[in-house]
């Protein structure tokens, strides 16, 4: 038995807990930055440098070659633009199906709601691997038949990314509808809108931190994705997440310029979420407040 003295006081517990708290959260951000900071540091040291097997950390010339010499190496720029005209697209797409069925999962009852509503999450749990070979198979039995080329094109791996990505962000606004007040779509339609009118007018608006917060989850499975770019994606529609891997040849790798390429298709994620980290944060926050 503690005697009563010895027991610490609630100001010393509390103050114990949130020093245990910082110590986590800060190993927490150090495992999760240091690749970053590992990528970043390669991409400005020679090759030799950084297969010869130093430990150090830190460096103190900087070797800028990387930057000049990635450009020449592969079509960065192209593989770049591939994969913001992949990304963009399939935000875009995604956004709409996933604003009308999120609407209509908060808004609307029938019969089978919550089955439909769970089977739409239950789609995430299912490994990509295993239906990567069935929607390859589709695609090539679409084109002998009707004629349409999915592989290879820009249609077909948006058409792909799309269908990943949809059941999540219906999922995702769905939340975020449910915090509108229906009182405000009926206001609006007392005062002559049709049910539409009050959807693009008054709802959408009052949902834009949500819908840019979805947004920014599309785009990022969609421009870092690997699995199906690899097999769908080839030729002039190569996206960057594929177009990186050329930087690894069958006698030599050279890391230094796949650290510097990787590092610079990292800018424009950061940029964005830089951009829009006001209403991402305040979209998921308010995502998680039902009512």
């Amino acid at each position: 038995m503690i005697p009563d003295e010895w027991r610490p006081s609630e100001e010393t517990t509390d103050r114990l807990f949130g020093l245990a708290s910082k110590g986590v959260l800060l190993t927490i951000a150090i495992w999760a930055l240091f690749p970053i900071y590992w990528m970043v540091f390669n991409s400005f040291r020679t090759r030799f440098e950084i297969v010869g097997g130093d430990p150090s950390f830190t460096e103190t010339s900087l070797h800028y070659q990387n930057y000049i010499d990635m450009w020449s190496r592969v079509d960065l720029l192209g593989y770049f633009v591939n994969s913001l005209v992949i990304a963009s697209t399939t935000t875009v797409i995604a956004l709409f199906i996933a604003c009308l069925g999120g609407y209509a999962f908060s808004r609307y009852r029938f019969p089978g709601r919550q089955y439909v509503g769970a089977s739409l999450i239950g789609t995430q749990l299912i490994p990509g691997i295993l239906i990567l070979l069935p929607m390859f198979m589709l695609f090539r039995t679409i084109h002998d038949t009707v004629g349409i080329q999915l592989i290879h094109t820009y249609q077909g791996i948006i058409f792909v990314y799309t269908t990943f990505s949809v059941p999540f962000a219906i999922w995702m606004l769905r939340g975020f509808f449910d915090t509108i007040p229906p009182s405000l779509e009926e206001a609006a339609r007392v005062d002559g809108c049709t049910r539409f009118q009050a959807l693009f007018r008054v709802v959408l608006p009052l949902a834009a931190p949500g819908i840019a917060a979805t947004g920014m989850f599309v785009f990022l499975v969609a421009f870092n994705e690997v699995l199906f770019a690899s097999v769908m994606a080839r030729g002039d529609v190569t996206p960057l997440s594929i177009g990186i891997q050329q930087f690894m040849e069958r006698d030599q790798n050279h890391w230094g310029e796949m650290m510097a390429a990787s590092t610079v298709a990292t800018l424009p994620i950061l940029l964005i979420f830089v951009a829009f980290q006001k209403p991402i944060v305040k979209g998921l926050t308010e995502g998680g407040v039902k009512q």
